[in-house]
C-alpha cells in the first residue's frame, strides 16, 4: 500500500513516520510542494492507494487529487474513506467495545475547558471539568488537559478501559492506525473498532484496563 501525506500539519507527519514502521504499508511519500528529511517528495498522487490529512482543507485537497483520504475530523464528507481518525474517534472506538458505556471521555491539551461535571481520568491527568458533547454524533465528554498528555477513557458496565500518552504521540497514532481500516466501504473509526485499536496498539499506544 502506498500512502500520500498532506502537509497539513504536525499530526500528519507524525502519523507518516508511524505507517512508515509498519508490515502492511509499502511506502510513505509527502505530496509536493513541501519539504522533507525523512520521505521522498512527489508531485503528483500517482499510484497513492490512501492520503492521510489534517484540518477543514484535507477533504477538498484530496477530492482535487481523486485519492480518498484518511482524515480527523469528525463526520463524513465526500472524498473520505475513513473519518474520526483523532483522540476523540480512539476514545469512541473504546467506548464501542464496551456493554453498557456509562462515562466516555477524553482529555487533551488542544480541547476547550469544560464546565459541566467533573471526571477522574489517570494520572498524571487527574480530575478535571468536562463540556458533555457529542463527537460525530456519538455521545462525548471532553475536556483541556493540564499538561503534556492526553486520555481516553470508557467505563462500561463491566470494566473501565483507558490509553494515557503524550498529546501529540496519541493525535499522530490515531490519524496512523485509520489507515489500516481503510477500504471501499467509507467508515468511521469507531465503526471497525477492535482492528483499529489492535492496529493503535501496536504503533505505540497502551491500553489498560480495570
Amino acid at each position: 500500500m502506498r500512502i500520500g501525506v498532506l502537509v497539513t500539519g504536525d499530526i500528519a507527519v507524525r502519523a507518516a513516520h508511524s505507517l512508515n514502521a509498519h508490515p502492511a504499508i509499502d511506502e510513505v511519500v509527502v505530496i509536493g510542494p513541501a519539504r522533507s528529511k525523512s520521505f521522498q517528495v512527489v508531485e503528483s498522487t500517482d499510484g497513492c492507494d490512501f492520503l492521510i490529512g489534517t484540518g477543514a482543507k484535507a477533504p477538498n485537497t484530496a477530492r482535487d487529487q481523486g485519492v480518498p483520504l484518511v482524515w480527523d475530523g469528525e463526520d463524513q464528507v465526500p472524498g473520505v474513506a475513513v473519518w474520526g481518525a483523532s483522540p476523540q474517534g480512539l476514545t469512541l472506538a473504546l467506548a464501542s467495545r464496551e456493554t453498557d458505556p456509562r462515562v466516555v471521555a477524553v482529555a487533551h491539551p488542544e480541547l476547550d475547558e469544560g464546565s459541566d461535571h467533573l471526571a477522574r481520568f489517570p494520572d498524571p491527568i487527574g480530575q478535571l471539568d468536562v463540556i458533555d458533547g457529542t463527537y460525530g454524533g456519538q455521545r462525548l465528554a471532553a475536556a483541556a488537559s493540564p499538561n503534556e498528555f492526553a486520555a481516553a477513557l470508557a467505563i462500561g458496565a463491566e470494566r473501565r478501559v483507558t490509553v494515557v500518552d503524550q498529546g501529540a504521540f496519541m493525535s499522530g497514532i490515531a490519524l496512523a492506525a485509520a489507515v489500516t481500516i481503510a477500504d471501499r466501504e467509507p467508515k468511521a473509526v469507531w465503526d471497525d473498532a477492535l482492528p483499529y485499536l489492535r492496529a493503535a496498539i501496536a504503533m505505540g499506544l497502551v491500553m489498560a484496563e480495570d
